[in-house]
This record gives C-alpha cells, sequence and structure tokens, in this order.
C-alpha cells in the first residue's frame, strides 16, 4: 500500500473529531492520491474510502462510494462501506438513509437517521449490514449502557 496513504489512514482512525481541520487536510490528501492515479488495487481503494466516509461534503462521500464500490470485487468488507457511503449521501441530502448505517445526535441522544421502510432485512444482508432490528438493539445498548444488573 501508498506509503502515503498508510499514514493517512492511520491518523483518521486515531481521530476523535473527524471535522478538524487536521481531518480536512488528510481527506483532501487522500483525494489527491486519488487524482494522480495512486489509488490502484482494492486494498487501497478501501483505505482511502475509509478515510473520506466521515466527511459532511456530499463529492467526498461520493467518492468514498465510488472506492469502496471499486473495492468490492477483492474485498467483501468494502460491501458495508459501499452501504454507509450510500447511506451518508442520504442523509447530506436530507433523504431517509436505506440501510440504517447513520446515527445523529439531537440534543442529548442518539438516534438512526429516519429509515426508508421499504428496504428488507434481505437486502440489508447483502450488503452485510445487520438486521434493523439488530442495529436499533446495539443502538439501545449504547444509549442505555451494556445489559445486566444496575446500582
Amino acid at each position: 500500500m501508498n506509503a502515503d496513504l498508510q499514514s493517512l489512514v492511520a491518523a483518521n482512525d486515531a481521530e476523535v473529531d473527524h471535522t478538524s481541520p487536521a481531518a480536512i487536510v488528510r481527506r483532501q490528501a487522500v483525494l489527491a492520491l486519488r487524482a494522480q492515479g495512486l489509488l490502484r488495487g482494492p486494498a487501497e481503494r478501501f483505505a482511502a474510502a475509509t478515510v473520506l466516509i466521515y466527511s459532511e461534503d456530499l463529492a467526498e462521500v461520493e467518492a468514498a462510494q465510488a472506492l469502496a464500490l471499486a473495492a468490492m470485487g477483492k474485498d467483501k468488507s468494502a460491501r458495508r462501506l459501499a452501504a454507509t457511503a450510500y447511506d451518508r449521501l442520504r442523509r447530506l441530502r436530507g433523504e431517509p438513509q436505506k440501510f440504517g448505517t447513520q446515527l445523529v445526535v439531537r440534543g442529548d441522544v442518539l438516534e438512526l437517521w429516519p429509515i426508508d421502510p421499504a428496504t428488507t432485512d434481505s437486502e440489508r444482508a447483502k450488503w452485510d449490514v445487520p438486521p434493523l432490528a439488530e442495529i436499533q438493539r446495539r443502538l439501545a445498548e449504547v444509549a442505555n449502557g451494556p445489559p445486566g444488573p444496575r446500582t
């Protein structure tokens, strides 16, 4: 894998605030690598998409989706990333998401962005996304803490 890309991915993985100036610079650097044709293999495309996916910019998330889709032939994990990018694009456009990958904070509450009710769990499974009930269960666990005795 391209050494510059490896460095960008490592910094991205360590980042907490993906809206920071440093995160924005990393995404621009990834886009520059893409423009230079330096994202050649599925692993590089997948890695680049993992950096771009956190953007609030439509063009950057569209690039993340294109990269994830291009990586899918050789990297099964790229399916879920492509689904996440699709949902993120819909959220950024103010539309309901399809798969249930996008959470938003409203006040002090973490909740799912509205979901298109026509999407089935069978369709989610094709993109390696868990069933909606599982997504909702995990969200409730995060909101309420892990199950077990409370003191």
